[in-house]
């Protein structure tokens, strides 16, 4: 009964014991995450969004409840670490919230919200320590499946898919035409849409893959094996799923009877994938493979330093967006007019309606991004050119000056016949402009568009961008602006003069520099 009593109370002192030296982290825990919501909810927001409108991405709500799973199969692990601080680690914190900035002025959502991520496992490190962080590393590695990551596969997933139902068909040999992603057999013509490429199997199946592999298996390699095979199983399944559905609606001599129901059977196909891949997983798992630590265990470190560090650690984190709510104060009121004014030349502003051309600017949820929008027709002789200027106030993180979405017109009016990228030369400069025909009925109009941010110009959005993180990183007000100008001819050549001699003698140039950062 002795013995039995003290064997007791040893157990006991060793439960309170681990749970006065996990209390800290416990309850700090917690405490980032609401901080981390409120600093970062844009990141937060952005993902949650993602979450419930993109199929692909439904998968990301089971990742907590996942990560929950893993460490129950370590519980033994947790329970005989100890946290042992390192504070060496909070120097990474100023690095991650300064490239967090960047990302977050090149609206580059994906990046800001690994960041956001990578954030938080920094602050974990500091307060957990190096043994323990290492000990949880396959959980924490695992929280990046939150963040709705892999859509820029979409085009190359719909190439691949497309390839092989081709290769498929001539298999088959049934006759094939394809162009790119569009496909053609005697049944009916098919498109390999965004749907069909199969992206939300393969994000979902890499995190099953993943799940299992840190659930099941032990060695390093089986676990690297069974994931790269997570990921191209999918890939090599949703072609033969589009096979079947061009083969099945060859036999039936109907493409509608054959895509009824594809992204039903789509699912349905994945659930034997995942079943297959676990089957294949299953002989080589090693069960029951965690075992307590019997490595020394830290000392437990005092409540008070542990507080310490977690102070210091979201007082740096907090750096970043306190940084931008700095530099993103409302500036200034923006120019009357800006670059549309006339300058002393032959064009003159018509008192008509302008064409009926504009581009189509909207932001997100369809809101007017805008501070200012501008449309103005000039003639000179014989020539009319109509001027569209959208003026952003700057800098603004996420601002619509590149995040709005743009048409360069109405596509329930016109049709868009080519588009490309030139220099225009003005005055001895070669100035980047987006150029493009659209057609209407008879009626043909040539259009140039571009940005410009403090006096710099260019035609792509990503340096439009880095004009944006260069006007917060200096300070003060700034303004850009969005310009299309247009005219109506059936003569390219014509028409291009006719601009060029616009640009060189109005306000949009006036001043104005190529795209180069000094």
């Amino acid at each position: 009964m002795k013995t039995f009593n003290t064997a007791s109370a040893r157990n006991l002192r060793r439960q309170i014991g681990t749970l006065q030296a996990w209390l800290p982290s416990l309850i700090f825990i917690p405490i980032v995450c609401t901080v981390f919501s409120v600093a970062f909810w844009d990141e937060v927001a952005g993902a949650l969004h993602v979450w419930t409108r993109n199929a692909a991405f439904n998968h990301c709500f089971l990742v907590l409840p996942l990560v929950l799973a893993i460490l129950w199969t370590r519980r033994n692990i947790v329970i005989a670490l100890r946290p042992d601080p390192a504070p060496g680690a909070l120097v990474l914190l100023p690095l991650l919230s300064a490239i967090w900035v960047a990302a977050a002025l090149l609206d580059v959502l994906e990046v800001q919200q690994l960041l956001v991520l990578a954030l938080f496992e920094t602050l974990l490190l500091a307060v957990l320590g190096w043994q323990t962080f290492r000990a949880l590393l396959a959980p924490l590695l695992f929280l990046f499946f939150l963040v709705p990551f892999g859509a820029f596969l979409l085009p190359i997933l719909q190439q691949i898919t497309a390839s092989f139902v081709v290769a498929g068909l001539h298999l088959f040999e049934i006759p094939v035409f394809a162009d790119g992603v569009l496909i053609e057999i005697p049944a009916g013509n098919f498109e390999i849409a965004e749907a069909c490429a199969g992206l939300r199997f393969l994000i979902a199946s890499i995190v099953f893959g993943c799940f299992f592999a840190i659930v099941m298996f032990k060695s390093r390699w089986r676990a690297v094996a069974f994931i790269g095979l997570s990921a191209i199983v999918p890939v090599f399944a949703n072609g033969i799923r589009a096979l079947g559905i061009f083969v099945f609606a060859e036999f039936e001599g109907a493409a509608s009877a054959a895509v009824a129901d594809h992204v039903l059977y789509g699912w349905i196909f994945f659930t034997l994938v995942i079943l297959a891949l676990t089957l294949i997983g299953m002989p080589f798992a090693d069960r029951h493979h965690y075992t307590p630590v019997q490595s020394a265990v830290p000392i437990a470190r005092s409540g008070s330093r542990i507080y310490a560090i977690m102070a210091v650690g979201l007082l740096l984190t907090a750096v970043g967006p306190a940084y931008l709510a700095i530099v993103e104060r409302t500036p200034s009121e923006l120019p009357a007019v800006g670059r549309t004014s006339p300058q002393d030349s032959a064009w003159v502003r018509e008192p008509i309606e302008p064409a009926a051309w504009r581009p189509r600017m909207e932001g997100p949820e369809g809101e007017a991004p805008a501070d200012r929008e501008i449309i103005e027709t000039y003639r000179d002789g014989t020539a009319l050119v109509t001027q569209f200027v959208a003026m952003y106030r700057l800098p603004a993180r996420g601002s619509g000056l590149t995040k709005s979405l743009k048409t360069i017109a109405d596509l329930d009016t016109w049709r868009v016949v080519e588009t490309w990228t030139a220099p225009v030369a003005i005055d001895g400069m070669a100035i980047s402009v987006d150029m493009a025909w659209i057609t209407r009925r008879e009626r043909r109009r040539l259009v140039w568009y571009f940005y410009v941010v403090d006096d710099r110009a260019t035609a792509s959005t990503f340096e439009a961008k880095l004009l944006q993180v260069r006007t917060a990183l200096a300070g003060g007000d700034h303004y850009g602006e969005f310009i299309a100008i247009s005219t109506e001819s059936n003569d390219g050549a014509a028409a291009a003069a006719t601009l060029t001699r616009f640009l060189k003698t109005m306000g949009p140039l006036q001043g104005v520099r190529p795209f180069r950062i000094k």
